[in-house]
């Protein structure tokens, strides 16, 4: 049987692989149960009463190009020599988790998106993938001929673009405190908690930390002011970042947006000022218009991808 997985900060979801190439018999587990990926994967095919293992491709929140995984936003270490090994494995493909989350991007149907912001785009040129979780992933599709080319790599750990004058305070706040400001230290259930935190403290407010999901209830369930200034300064600062992204990769043909913050406040982003940060691009504003930007809702979209990788 081939296995695929998709490992983020909080939660590890595997399935196996169906004679069609799909996943099926998707299931999540807390990281936290487990000491090692192993165990995890050993307790999924206790759980799903099958114990045939051959081949297992898995998307990883880190790294992936050493045999060492150590993952950025939980414990687990593995080599993917031993866990070869360990299993008895015919093959074992680790990628970056927005690599696997990339490869999906051609296999979904409308149902799995939601057009944020419309446009033409430019057919052939590359796409750009990014999106808020736990941490922020980031990623690119380039089109060969009748194959997609994912880019691998650690966009979420740029530095933050800064462009007006909250975002500099914003920037000089969390520099203080953290040395660094990277993109995902905004970008990011952490990075909602730091913007909730910066934003009380620049505008003079004694407040009690809250965490991400509540930060996110507050705001479009309860249209609490300083929740919501939040919510608009994360998508300013997506928009920002994206927009680089795709001149960086010449992404011209649109954007999509992916991570477990998106789909939460889909509606928020469409209303925010999201595209207009992205597309303010000076002399580059005017290529930047015909970007698309999508939301990716699908459940599991690196287990997709992963199987697209693993059944090529």
């Amino acid at each position: 049987m081939r296995l695929v997985g998709d490992i983020g900060g909080t939660n590890a979801r595997f399935a196996w692989i169906d004679e069609n190439g799909n996943p099926q018999s998707p299931m999540t587990l807390p990281v936290r149960d487990y000491a090692t990926i192993g165990d995890a994967m050993r307790d999924f095919m206790v759980k799903t009463d099958c114990a045939d293992l051959n081949e297992f491709a898995v998307a990883v929140a880190c790294p992936a190009s050493a045999d060492i995984i150590k993952f950025t936003n939980n414990p687990w270490v593995f080599s993917k020599d031993a866990l070869k090994a360990e299993f008895g494995l015919d093959r074992l493909v680790v990628v970056n988790d927005f690599t696997g989350l990339a490869m999906s991007v051609p296999y979904l149907g409308d149902e799995d998106l939601i057009t944020l912001f419309d446009g033409p785009g430019r057919p052939g040129l590359p796409l750009a993938v990014i999106g808020a979780g736990t941490g922020l992933g980031v990623s690119g599709l380039l089109r060969h001929q009748d194959h997609w080319i994912p880019i691998q790599g650690e966009g979420g750990h740029v530095s933050l673009p800064a462009v007006d004058d909250l975002d500099y305070e914003i920037v000089k706040f969390l520099t203080a405190e953290l040395g660094r400001v990277s993109a995902e230290r905004i970008l990011s259930g952490m990075g909602l908690e730091n913007l909730y935190r910066a934003l009380a403290a620049i505008d003079g407010m004694d407040v009690t930390p809250l965490s991400a999901a509540e930060i996110v209830e507050n705001a479009m369930q309860k249209n609490d002011p300083l929740c919501l200034k939040v919510l608009d300064r994360f998508c300013l600062f997506m928009g920002g970042v994206a927009g680089d992204l795709v001149l960086t990769l010449g992404a011209f043909d649109g954007v999509f947006i992916g991570g477990g913050i998106g789909p939460r406040i889909a509606g928020f982003m469409k209303q925010s000022g999201l595209k207009d940060r992205m597309i303010a691009k000076g002399r580059f504003h005017d290529l930047m218009t015909d970007v698309p930007v999508r939301l990716m809702t699908a459940k599991y979209p690196a287990l997709i991808g992963c199987a697209k990788i693993l059944t090529a």
